[in-house]
């Protein structure tokens, strides 16, 4: 029963039923009104019953037409959403995330993703500003990684990891100055904007306000150093500058490899966390990418547990 002529007449069922109007329906499938009329008395013949009931400039769906309508639309819709996830299966997936993120946590562990799903290729952009539905639809992005303290109304987003600061600096530093507290001559390091829109020394206020007295540095004791990433911040601590005020997901790696050294044995949680979201959560390949994403985060939780206790 379901050959291609009645295939048609159904797509041409289903707007018009949508829209109760053969005129609106021509236009939107560009044909003419009395075409569309001509196709659904044909398919009324074909069924046996009446799909509309036709009363002056107006239409209204008759029982079996509305019975008809909830199925043939669902299954279309359901035929539109197949397609268009096949279509995107083997396209590259866009990625948008905070530059220190992706360059420090992110791009290391993107090739164990393209080991384990080879068919979807990545792209990953460093990007600062914030993005709602508008911006990720004129960017052509998948899939946005932000640290962030907001939730945006318009994208619902899913928590991928919580952070903790601490303030860290090379070994060298700290063999020369162990008294780093009340010590006049250092530079206190740090991310100018830790995200969009944030105050100045927004995470060295936090940490401060949270660690115990006795961790706290003197105030204005320091000279201050500002990047607008966080990473270089940790690079000019790595070469002994001063002492960064670090997000864990960064710098756990320089800490077990004897890079950096934790000033004081103080963390303290962070007023932002790391949030992904998605225009199409629905799409196979977000799914994927999400699902790999949060045990690799589940794993480092594990591996900072163990190194930092938190």
């Amino acid at each position: 029963m379901l050959d291609a002529s009645i295939l048609a007449s159904l797509r041409c069922f289903d707007v018009a039923a949508r829209l109760l109007s053969f005129t609106a329906a021509a236009q939107q499938l560009h044909l003419t009104q009395s075409a569309v009329s001509q196709q659904m008395r044909q398919l009324e013949q074909r069924l046996g019953y009446p799909l509309f009931v036709r009363q002056h400039r107006r239409l209204q769906l008759t029982a079996q037409g509305q019975a008809l309508y909830r199925s043939v639309s669902t299954a279309l819709q359901d035929i539109d959403s197949t397609l268009q996830q096949l279509a995107r299966q083997d396209s590259v997936l866009h990625i948008s995330c905070a530059p220190s993120f992706a360059l420090d946590w992110l791009m290391p562990r993107l090739s164990a993703f393209q080991q384990q799903y080879p068919a979807i290729p990545v792209r990953l952009r460093a990007e600062f500003q914030r993005m709602n539905r508008q911006d990720m639809l004129a960017a052509g992005v998948d899939v946005s990684i932000r640290y962030d303290p907001d939730e945006m109304a318009d994208l619902p987003g899913i928590p991928l990891l919580d952070e903790v600061l601490l303030p860290v600096a090379s070994p060298a530093l700290l063999a020369a100055q162990p008294a780093l507290a009340t010590a006049n001559s250092l530079t206190r390091l740090h991310d100018s904007a830790a995200w969009d829109g944030a105050p100045p020394f927004a995470e060295w206020d936090c940490w401060q306000q949270g660690a115990a007295a006795e961790f706290r540095f003197a105030p204005g004791a320091w000279q201050e150093r500002e990047y607008n990433l966080a990473s270089l911040s940790l690079a000019a601590a790595c070469q002994g500058q001063g002492v960064a005020m670090a997000r864990a997901a960064q710098v756990l790696e320089l800490l077990q490899q004897g890079r950096l050294q934790q000033v004081y044995p103080a963390t303290v949680a962070a007023p932002a966390r790391y949030v992904l979201r998605s225009l199409r959560p629905e799409d196979r390949r977000v799914q994927l990418f999400c699902q790999w994403l949060q045990q690799q985060c589940q794993q480092f939780v594990r591996q900072r547990q163990q190194l930092l206790g938190v």
